[in-house]
Order: C-alpha cells, then structure tokens, then sequence
C-alpha cells in the first residue's frame, strides 16, 4: 500500500557516503558475497572500502592441534600467503568497480579489529554461515558478536546470497511497532536514498488474541481490528523517515504469518532487509533476537541490523 504518494517516484541520486564501507574477510574465497556486496554497494554510494582481515594464530594453532603440537610459525607462514593473496584480491575488486579499496590487517579478534573502524565506518559488513571447524573459529561468531556491539548499522551477508542477483530496485523494512522500527525505518530510507532504491515496510501477525479469543477470521471485525493497529504501527514507525527522505518511493504492507517465514519469502524480492534490535544492558548486549538471527542466516540479501543502545 502506497504511503504518501506524493513521493512515489523515484530521483536521481546525489547523495554519496563521506565515510567508508568496512567489512570483514577471512582470506579470498572466503565470505566473498560479504566483500563483493560490500564493494558493489561502495561504488553506487561513492563510498571508499576498507577490507578488515584479523586473526589470531597462537588460537588457531592450539585448536588445529587437537591436543597435539602444532608450529605456530607453519601457521604464522600460511597466513602470510593469505594476506598477500587477499591484498591482491581487494586490488583486483576495488580496480573492477572503480572502489578506492584498502586491506587493513592485525593480530587479535575480528570482532574487536571491525568494532574498532566503526566510528569511522558509514557500515560494517560481514559474512556468515561458515560450516567447517576452523572457519568457524575464524568468522561463525564475528557476525553475530558485531551484530550485537556495534552502534554502526551491521549488513550481514550469508554466503547463498546471490549478490548479481539483487536489482530489484527495492530495501525490505521489518516492522514490529517498536522503537527500533522507527531507527530502522530511517536506516532503510537512507540507504535507498543513497542507491535510488524504493522501501517496502513489512508487519506481520500470527497468533493474536482479542477479548479472549484467538482471530482466524478474515472477514470478521477482530481481524480488520488487527490488521489496522499493525498498520498504524507502520505508519507511525515510517513517518520520521518519511519526513527525512520525502523524495524516497514507500510502499507498506501487513501479512499474517509467522514472522521469520514470512520475510524470508518477502526477501526474495528485496536487494536488501533492514530490522532493529535493541540490545539492554552488559549481558542482553551480548545477544540479538532469535528473529534477527534467524534471519541473518538464512535470507537470500544483506539483513542490515540498525540496533539502538
């Protein structure tokens, strides 16, 4: 459903990022959806690229061991090779999309090496899904443990998103009528703003009660009930967006279903999904939402978290 029509067709971009796109890579051929998004997305915002490598390998060594000695220096030499190939590989990226790209490497935790670009960073990406043992030590966690501390909005690209394949011309929005819908909303808005993009804002519904009894309905006067408060939700998260980016095409729509299922089928249709994810406290900060993750897994384009404190 159209909302404020008046800004319904789409302009020619002008905006473009002061700062640069940061994401983070394991070596060539791994996470390469993560990099080629991220690089592809620099060229259309104008943006610079910084390509983050970090590893750690005293752990590495300790863990390949199984309990028995490994060389730290085979390890220390293997990685060498990977930064070498992986300086070309950003080279050769960054010369195919006209992207000034960079490769910053260091020694520690790739969760603490992209945390540390991020007040400098317009967006951190990274990768997920690795399966194998040392790929999951190297990135499995580095999604989720950026998703849940940085305060820079996070796109992370699992490695069955076919990246040549998102020219849909269209930002998802995940709305759920919380106050991060509406920092979400204004995320979403921005990023289509910079690539020409139009936003579709996505509720959905289940399992809603009203006066004691469950709605399964459609033409009954619980369900419009509840149809219409979730969309006043939409309109009132999207309205400050709205008024920041009126020039940015807004559709919105409410479906009944499960949430997580519901959106992932919706996202087949986006070039990217943004949701929020609040994060409360030490220990709550640590974590994002089942839904979040869930989703960070398993869509088929960038989910972008834009969490609040």
């Amino acid at each position: 459903m159209a909302l404020f029509p008046q800004a319904m067709e789409v302009v020619s971009v002008s905006t473009r990022l002061e700062h640069p796109i940061v994401v983070g890579v394991a070596g060539t051929g791994e996470g390469d959806a993560a990099l080629e998004w991220a690089a592809r997305t620099a060229a259309r915002t104008g943006a610079g690229l910084v390509v983050v490598h970090a590893s750690e390998p005293e752990a590495l060594a300790a863990r390949m061991a199984g309990g028995e000695a490994v060389a730290v220096t085979a390890v220390l030499e293997a990685e060498e090779e990977t930064v070498a190939d992986l300086r070309a590989h950003v080279t050769a990226v960054g010369e195919r999309l006209g992207v000034e790209a960079r490769l910053d490497t260091s020694r520690g935790s790739p969760v603490a090496a992209l945390l540390a670009h991020q007040d400098d960073a317009a967006l951190l990406v990274v990768g997920t899904g690795r399966k194998s043992a040392v790929e999951e030590f190297l990135l499995g966690s580095t999604s989720l443990g950026v998703a849940a501390h940085a305060h820079r909005p996070v796109a992370v690209v699992n490695p069955g998103v076919d990246v040549e394949a998102l020219t849909h011309g269209q930002i998802g929005l995940g709305v759920d009528g919380s106050e991060d819908s509406t920092r979400a909303a204004r995320a979403a808005l921005a990023l289509a703003d910079l690539t020409g993009a139009a936003v579709t804002a996505l509720s959905t519904w289940f399992l809603e009660v009203v006066d004691g009894y469950v709605v399964t309905e459609p033409d009954s006067p619980e369900w419009a009930a509840v149809e219409r408060r979730h969309a006043e939700a939409v309109v009132r998260a999207l309205q400050p967006a709205v008024e920041a980016y009126p020039q940015v095409p807004v559709d919105w729509e409410v479906r009944r279903g499960p949430v997580v299922p519901t959106l992932l089928d919706a996202a087949r249709g986006w070039d990217a999904l943004v949701v929020g994810s609040r994060g409360r406290g030490a220990v709550r900060g640590r974590l994002l939402g089942s839904v979040s993750q869930r989703l960070m897994r398993a869509a088929p384009c960038p989910v972008i978290v834009s969490r609040s404190a």
